[in-house]
């Protein structure tokens, strides 16, 4: 099953494709693609994206990497390049083609070591067994969901690391900054997941923001 878009998309339909909610967002040097025909290049150009790479699926689609900011994501097109088709890619057989892409061609570049390195927020284990990076805006609603659902799991051994990002609306980016620049960003952001039917936590006026922490949540969030 493919779910796919009646037209091109523009940037802000494909950034949102890339960065809503909680999906980790998986950046990966890859190898220069062999060049598309012209009009898949014009529809990707309409959505504000380029070409990474292109691969072969063996399902009658093409498969590509393309780029729109510092996101990366898989996407398909049929038709020689008619339609652009993003999601999921199930083969005769029952397998989830676009999962094994985008573990062949996005996380295998250092991705882990990247999000490592980024300013997460540690919740659960501090000996963890198992690690979840998870990209939060705090106006999200599946991100809320996700926060009450691996509650219990801590106690077994996990971590979650969340990233601040700001995607969903005007206040998302004061919200998260108000979390970031805490004294206690762990203790801030469950408080805002704990009065998220109230609005959660009161945004900072963009004047309140400093500098290190915009850039931690702009970073984040292309």
């Amino acid at each position: 099953m493919v779910v796919g878009c009646p037209k091109a998309p523009s940037a802000s339909c494909l950034r949102r494709v890339l960065a809503v909610g909680f999906a980790c967002i998986l950046i990966a040097p890859l190898a220069r693609a062999r060049g598309p025909n012209p009009q898949t290049l014009h529809l990707f150009k309409e959505m504000g994206a380029r070409v990474v790479r292109r691969f072969p699926t063996g399902v009658g689609v093409e498969g590509y990497v393309i780029q729109s900011g510092m996101h990366r994501a898989v996407v398909y097109t049929v038709g020689g390049g008619q339609a652009i088709l993003f999601g999921r890619l199930i083969n005769a057989q029952g397998q989830n083609l676009t999962g094994y892409f985008i573990d062949r061609y996005l996380v295998r570049g250092g991705v882990w070591k990247r999000l490592a390195s980024s300013p997460w927020i540690a919740e659960g284990s501090a000996h963890p067994r198992r690690i979840v990076y998870a990209l939060v805006d705090p106006n999200c609603v599946y991100c809320h969901h996700f926060w009450k659902w691996v509650q219990p799991y801590f106690k077994k051994g996990l971590q979650v690391r969340y990233l601040m990002v700001a995607v969903l609306a005007r206040s998302s980016l004061g919200k998260a900054a108000r979390v970031l620049q805490s004294r206690d960003p762990a203790r801030a952001y469950n408080q805002m997941e704990e009065a998220y039917a109230k609005g959660g936590l009161a945004p900072l006026a963009r004047s309140q923001i400093d500098s290190k922490t915009y850039a931690k949540i702009r970073n984040a969030t292309l």
